[in-house]
């Protein structure tokens, strides 16, 4: 049983990914992929989060269908956000064979459907108003400020899910199920755990 969370910037879906994998009692992967990553590519782990949701224009990606175990090594010839996303793909790769788990973002969803691992994959979203109360509360910023950075968030994740795994993110039919946020935070965590029949 492995379920990724991708989300909407503000949403709570981090905050229901690890809710839902301390109901079904199940580890959730959230900066832990970063940890892992940073293994990968024997870089430091901030420069691995610095990369997150960030892509390089300057490959055309479509010829790499398969992530596996060993393709990061043969590629240091390619830019630095490349090597890190195959990096960040075997890191998510190895979790998910590992055991059970939830994993939050990072193109999981795309990541285990290529490499044939079942998983249920679940996109959360809020409205707009949610999202910056949300953020306010979280920062202590303006509304103005939270209504920035959702959009810039929200924009790189979209890009970024361009590029890597070629699907058009928070479009619904590319998820076995979205749900919103805004049914409460504990109303969704049950509602994905009733779909994989806990």
């Amino acid at each position: 049983m492995v379920i990724t969370i991708s989300r909407e910037y503000g949403s709570g879906g981090s905050e229901i990914g690890h809710k839902l994998a301390a109901l079904l009692g199940i580890p959730c992967y959230d900066k832990t992929v970063t940890e892992l990553t940073a293994d990968f590519a024997g870089l430091p782990a901030d420069t691995v989060a610095a990369s997150e949701d960030k892509t390089s224009m300057a490959l055309d990606y479509s010829g790499y269908h398969v992530y596996g175990y060993g393709l990061f090594s043969a590629n240091r010839f390619l830019p630095m956000y490349d090597q890190i996303f195959i990096a960040q793909s075997n890191a998510i790769v190895r979790l998910a064979r590992g055991s059970d788990c939830v994993i939050v973002g990072r193109c999981a969803a795309e990541v285990l459907n290529r490499n044939r691992i079942p998983c249920l994959n679940v996109f959360v979203h809020a409205p707009l108003d949610e999202r910056i109360a949300r953020l306010r509360t979280r920062h202590d910023i303006t509304e103005a400020e939270a209504r920035r950075f959702i959009k810039k968030s929200d924009k790189a994740r979209a890009n970024y899910h361009r590029k890597y795994a070629f699907t058009e993110w928070g479009k619904a039919k590319n998820y076995h199920m979205t749900i919103s946020s805004s049914i409460g935070i504990d109303n969704a965590v049950k509602a994905i755990a009733a779909a994989v029949g806990k």
